[in-house]
C-alpha cells in the first residue's frame, strides 16, 4: 500500500493470483517471467525489459529503488 501510494500515476501495479483465471494478457506475462515459485516479483522498466526479477520476499525499500532506477 505504501508503495503505490508513492508511486501512483508513476508507475502500474499489476497483481496475478495463480489460483484464478487469467486474461489473454496475465497469461502471457506469467508465461514469460514467473518462475514457479511465490511470492515472484518482477519489476519492468520503460521499455518492458526486467529491471528485476526474482522469487522470495522483497524488502519494501528495496523494491522502492529498484522502482526508482526503472524510472529513471
Amino acid at each position: 500500500v505504501e508503495l503505490y501510494e508513492k508511486y501512483r500515476g508513476k508507475v502500474q501495479f499489476v497483481v496475478i493470483d495463480l489460483d484464478q483465471k487469467h486474461a489473454a494478457v496475465q497469461e502471457e506475462l506469467v508465461k514469460k517471467f514467473y518462475k514457479g515459485y511465490i511470492p515472484h516479483v518482477v519489476v519492468l522498466n520503460r521499455d518492458g525489459k526486467p529491471a528485476y526479477n526474482a522469487s522470495g520476499e522483497v524488502d519494501e525499500k528495496e523494491i522502492s529503488k529498484i522502482l526508482d532506477g526503472a524510472l529513471e
